[in-house]
């Protein structure tokens, strides 16, 4: 019986760490890509750097390809440079590119001049990571429009394809010009004479170069794609995306979302493990975005004060009036920040999605300012402030949720990354909003509560 990852895994880091590499290579083949980049990930730099020469070039290329970015990249600065350009040509064109654009310029041209495959390489350096031209692969197998069905068939059989790329067949001009798509299954499934013009079909969706990754997720979601054609002026065919390049872009776009939502810097070379230098450096801006909103809210109580001081009760129940409100905001947030990204929202639904979130915030308002109201009247035996509160809550989350939906899209409409300042700008809205609202009702009455 096989032996489990996990088992070969532990075997694995133990002959490594006896330096038995015959016996590790051996392990090796019996991982897949993905675990052994486990293993090697694990590992200090100095053994990383020392066991990856000992893998084919196919093998050091597949982990490479699954390690993350940045390991990859500091692994491979310390690869010989013969070697780091021989594993960058077994490797994907835009995987390639994205670890020379990790490597110092120096480095990274002296790789790429060694390299077999630099010309598929060199177009994708001049596109940022996050855009389509830096996540496409520039491998493509192409058709013309006079080629017989038979023809493409035997055409592909000689370039061997990977099959996971190439699910749809782009068919192009004499001048590389983007002017039609054959599926796999129309081509195999047609008379050997037909031509790829009578079988092919000319709506084909495309995004351009320039087109950010988000976009082309969205596209390839919306349209059920296998492969996203990426085209750059004159609608010349640059290269594609690939079904796998979506998942690593939901996966990019989530980790921006999620941060961002916390108030921590939206760049995804950050986690748990890096450095401490790092960590402060992306989070301490945030904090102090967090410090201005919250010496907001102290001024807003500042100007109450003097009623504060006479009743002395109100201190209690400013926390629930802010929390209450900033957990509305962020969950209004949460859901327009999604539809934002899945493309379900623009910011010509602006009218359309303030006036949902007033019913809710109306009905969510009723539901727990009335709550609110009948456990303070309860718990101090005091109607008129139980009605403060109820009513300072009903305000305070009715704000919540418009500010939650206006925020992002305003942002979105800015081209700002919506879930960037989001939650800074909401939940010391809110809470701003949430104070001098009970304490403004508070000072209106406050005859009748002393």
């Amino acid at each position: 019986m096989k032996e489990s990852p996990e088992t070969t895994l532990a075997a694995l880091r133990t002959a490594l760490e006896s330096e038995d590499i015959d016996r590790a290579r051996q392990l090796v083949n019996d991982l897949h890509p993905a675990d052994l980049a486990v293993a090697i990930g694990d590992l200090p730099l100095q053994e990383q750097t020392e066991m990856l020469p000992t893998l084919s070039l196919d093998d050091a290329a597949d982990v490479l390809e699954h390690l993350d970015e940045d390991e990859a990249a500091e692994i491979a600065a310390q690869l010989p440079l013969q070697m780091l350009a021989s594993v960058l040509d077994e490797m994907e064109p835009d995987e390639a590119a994205d670890i020379l654009l990790d490597l110092d310029e120096t480095h990274a041209a002296a790789a790429l001049r060694k390299m077999t495959s630099s010309e598929t390489v060199h177009p994708l350096l001049e596109h940022a990571d996050d855009t389509a031209g830096g996540r496409m692969t520039t491998r493509v197998p192409v058709l013309r429009r006079r080629m017989s069905a038979s023809q493409a068939i035997t055409y592909l059989r000689s370039l061997k394809p990977d099959s996971e790329q190439h699910y749809y067949l782009y068919v192009v001009d004499r001048n590389r010009r983007l002017i039609g798509v054959v599926g796999l299954r129309e081509l195999v499934t047609a008379p050997p004479s037909a031509s790829i013009e009578s079988i092919m079909s000319t709506e084909v969706i495309s995004a351009s170069v320039s087109a950010d990754q988000e976009e082309c997720a969205q596209l390839m979601s919306r349209y059920e794609l296998m492969t996203l054609p990426i085209v750059g002026d004159g609608n010349h065919l640059a290269g594609v995306i690939t079904y796998d390049d979506l998942v690593e872009v939901i996966e990019d776009e989530a980790t921006e979302d999620i941060y961002a939502l916390a108030s921590l810097s939206a760049d995804s070379d950050l986690d748990v493990f890096s450095p401490v230098r790092m960590m402060v450096s992306r989070r301490l801006p945030w904090l102090y975005l967090n410090l201005g909103t919250a010496f907001l809210a102290a001024f807003v109580i500042s100007r109450f004060e003097a009623i504060i001081a006479k009743i002395a009760v109100l201190a209690i129940f400013q926390s629930v009036v802010a929390g209450l409100g900033g957990n509305a905001g962020t969950q209004a947030l949460a859901l327009m920040v999604r539809g934002l990204a899945l493309g379900q929202v623009e910011f010509r639904h602006l009218w359309k999605a303030l006036g949902r979130e007033l019913v809710v915030g109306l009905l969510h308002g009723l539901a727990i300012g009335s709550a609110v109201a009948g456990v303070v009247y309860l718990w101090r035996g005091n109607p008129l402030l139980g009605l403060i509160i109820g009513l300072a809550t009903f305000g305070n989350l009715l704000v919540a949720g418009l500010m939650g939906t206006l925020v992002p899209l305003t942002l979105k409409a800015l081209r700002l990354d919506p879930a960037l300042a989001s939650s800074v700008l909401v939940t010391g809205t809110t809470d701003a909003v949430g104070f001098a609202l009970f304490l403004g009702l508070a000072t209106l009455y406050l005859p009748y509560l002393t």
